[in-house]
């Protein structure tokens, strides 16, 4: 059996998504602002965190115990929770997901490849039981912002044939 992360995370369950922010109290009433910079798919045994990499508009991939608190909400007076996305992705028929395919872009020059450990990625979308979709695209100047079927198709459209001063990175697919 393979060990590569995507291997991992295609024998695991993800039972939902989870976006790190804070209660902002300083409102009438408390409202919750999202931090998005990870994305956590809560496992039945941990987590997937995908992870920025600060002003590089990529992520990483990697498992963790438990979501950490940001560091810059680490001093923060507000209240720092998780907001679950799990909803807008998952269907409800389903306690839990298997990851089933996933699409993505390693950047042009990468020296490791998709599912090694510390790839960075410029997107990725996930397909759970073939059915629901979880774009995840780390471009945004606010952190990572999550989309769902179609997000990464027409990523991928619009950056078609688009002059950029950075080499085009390397598109993947992946199944079990």
């Amino acid at each position: 059996m393979s060990d590569s992360l995507f291997d991992r995370l295609g024998r695991a369950r993800v039972r939902d998504v989870l976006v790190p922010g804070y209660i902002d109290r300083d409102a009438e009433r408390p409202v919750f602002k999202p931090f998005p910079v990870s994305v956590h798919l809560e496992l039945e045994d941990g987590f997937a965190e995908l992870a920025t990499v600060r002003d590089e508009g990529r992520m990483t991939l990697g498992f963790v115990d438990e979501p950490g608190v940001p560091e810059a909400l680490l001093d923060d007076e507000d209240e720092f929770c998780l907001d679950s996305r799990g909803l807008d992705v998952l269907s409800e028929g389903y306690d839990a997901l298997r990851v089933t395919r996933i699409r993505g872009v390693v950047p042009a020059g990468s020296p490791s490849g998709a599912g090694e450990p510390g790839t960075q990625y410029e997107c990725l979308e996930f397909c759970f039981e073939d059915t629901s979709y979880l774009f995840v695209d780390p471009g945004h100047s606010l952190g990572i912002r999550l989309g769902g079927e179609g997000a990464y198709d027409r990523l991928m459209a619009l950056n078609a044939g688009r002059p950029t001063g950075l080499a085009p990175g390397r598109p993947f697919v992946w199944t079990p």
